[in-house]
């Protein structure tokens, strides 16, 4: 393996591990978000609605990377 091929095979590794914390905690944000949700009305729930839509991305995005990483990886 080359030095870039090494290289890049490394970043690919960085950012799949970064994309993994970020998931994991978009995802236990989402579990504190259900209690909330559950819980408030008014201006408190529409806060609490605001913050589900603010880590909706993150979800999405850092799956998406993830899932690239593991399918290089295992492909």
């Amino acid at each position: 393996m080359s030095d870039r091929a090494a290289f890049e095979r490394h970043a690919q590794a960085q950012r799949g591990a970064q994309a993994r914390v970020n998931l994991i905690a978009a995802l236990r944000e989402c579990c504190l978000l259900a209690d909330a949700v559950e819980s408030l009305d008014g201006a408190d729930l529409l806060e609490a609605l605001d913050a589900v839509d603010g880590i909706r991305f993150v979800m999405a995005e850092s799956n998406q990377l993830l899932q690239g990483v593991v399918r290089g990886f295992d492909g």
